[in-house]
């Protein structure tokens, strides 16, 4: 297959969540074609696991207007390396400080959405030994909720569970 030549970025939007660029291309066939994408911060997500338990967030979540019980998560910082984010987000949603980290390995890296997005999630494993009081930032209202083995399938198979933690839980179903 025939290369893809960049001609010319240029933002034509910024958002508090990402900016949107256009992009004009030359395509395998020669021909100038012009694109959208939106550059998003890469993020992160953990499958936690707490004994015979699996320690999780319920939130809000304002894409879907709905509360959820999900996997914790979060967006990386400019100049951040995913794995530091992690432990960032693991202490802000629930009191998990590193040193009650036993394990902690990368299930996955992943584009959530390569047709139109820049970004990449990392997902990890981690087992704790304990875990505290969560600090969110002001603007998240969660809570810590812990789910049983048993219930874990009910929680991820929901319709409104995110497809790439789906996959993350997939992804620790077939090294655990």
């Amino acid at each position: 297959m025939n290369e893809w030549q960049i001609k010319e970025r240029e933002v034509v939007m910024k958002t508090p969540i990402g900016s949107f660029v256009t992009t004009k291309k030359i395509d395998p066939a020669g021909v100038e074609r012009k694109y959208i994408s939106m550059q998003c911060p890469d993020w992160v997500c953990a499958v936690v696991e707490f004994g015979n338990e699996f320690l999780m967030v319920k939130q809000f979540r304002h894409g879907i207007n709905r509360l959820i019980v999900e996997f914790p998560s979060g967006m990386v910082d400019a100049g951040e390396k995913a794995i530091d984010a992690l432990y960032r987000e693991l202490d802000e949603e629930l009191g998990i400080k590193k040193e009650n980290v036993l394990k902690c390995e990368q299930l996955y890296t992943g584009s959530p959405n390569p047709a139109f997005m820049e970004n990449r999630m990392t997902c990890y494993h981690v087992v704790i030994n304990g875990y505290g009081e969560n600090h969110p930032d002001e603007d998240e209202f969660l809570d810590q909720v812990l789910v049983s083995r048993a219930d874990m399938e009910k929680y991820v198979s929901a319709d409104d569970f995110g497809l790439m933690m789906r996959l993350a839980w997939e992804m620790y179903k077939k090294r655990a």
